[in-house]
């Protein structure tokens, strides 16, 4: 039900607005007037009543709130960021009606734009751990106050090697065919299929092999992607070497778990890799997914 009313609010509310790009921050109405109360109480498997402040906007540094109407017109929005007081706490005065609350955690440079179909879409390049939910309310002659959970929507992708790292190698690039920062507001997930790139730059000195690693969100929790390495020698004056590629096929990715593709990165063969699932004992994440080659 939640989808559907949802579904045509969010088209009429881009009908006339192909892209709505958010102000960097907006604040909550008057808390002594305000007769709705939005509250952040945990990220999922972070309780935050457990964590300071400070300690919550290591997680996310910036939260949004975006309130709909049932024609679909956006009303309100609150951008939040770690250090502004009252962080996770958005307060509105709404007439009595229905409503659809969206909010967004994450920690990208800037914050994300609802375009058409009900995408949202954060920079690729800046995305990092994020939250969302999406949830209906009614406000009526009493105050409302409401307790959000927001769920982990990203996946991240670690890889070890095995082998020995090419010598010099300054950048790593990594491409494949899914989704990145953007996804369906109503759902969570990933919802584009296109070619997608992610670029690391490294230092040739630094042996810290957590350095190979990127988020992204999956467009379902059965999601499977080609992934192609390619290493590189960048000269101080731009000349490109290429050194290495490696592809790895059919990489599970989902929601709230840490892919770690371990095995020879630098080795310039295609892989034939096992899967299997072990519990992470990082209580930040859910399982972790192990994919050896």
């Amino acid at each position: 039900m939640l989808y559907n009313v949802f579904a045509l609010m969010m088209a009429a509310a881009v009908s006339s607005c192909e892209k709505m790009t958010l102000s960097e921050s907006v604040q909550s109405d008057d808390a002594n007037k305000a007769n709705v109360v939005l509250r952040v109480t945990q990220f999922e498997q972070i309780p935050f009543e457990s964590q300071t402040r400070a300690e919550a906007g290591s997680v996310c540094t910036r939260l949004c709130f975006h309130i709909y109407g049932e024609d679909g017109t956006r009303l309100k929005y609150v951008n939040q960021k770690a250090e502004e007081a009252n962080y996770g706490t958005a307060s509105f005065s709404l007439a009595e009606g229905r409503y659809v609350i969206v909010v967004v955690g994450h920690s990208a440079s800037s914050n994300p734009s609802f375009s058409a179909n009900e995408k949202v879409s954060i920079s690729g390049n800046n995305l990092g751990d994020t939250f969302w939910c999406c949830e209906e309310f009614e406000v009526g002659n009493g105050e409302v106050d409401l307790d959000l959970r927001l769920k982990r929507i990203v996946s991240m992708l670690q890889f070890v090697p095995t082998d020995e790292r090419p010598e010099n190698m300054n950048q790593v690039i990594f491409s494949y065919k899914g989704s990145k920062g953007t996804f369906n507001g109503l759902t969570g997930y990933g919802s584009t299929n296109a070619a997608q790139t992610v670029t690391l730059d490294l230092d040739p000195m630094d042996v810290d092999t957590s350095q190979l690693a990127f988020y992204m969100i999956p467009r379902s929790d059965s999601d499977l992607l080609d992934i192609k390495l390619s290493t590189y020698y960048i000269e101080s004056d731009g000349k490109i070497h290429s050194l290495t590629d490696k592809e790895i096929a059919q990489v599970p990715v989902k929601q709230n778990c840490i892919t770690i593709c371990r095995g020879n990165l630098f080795d310039g063969k295609n892989s034939s890799k096992s899967v299997f699932v072990t519990i992470s004992v990082d209580t930040d994440w859910d399982e972790n997914i192990e994919v050896s080659f």
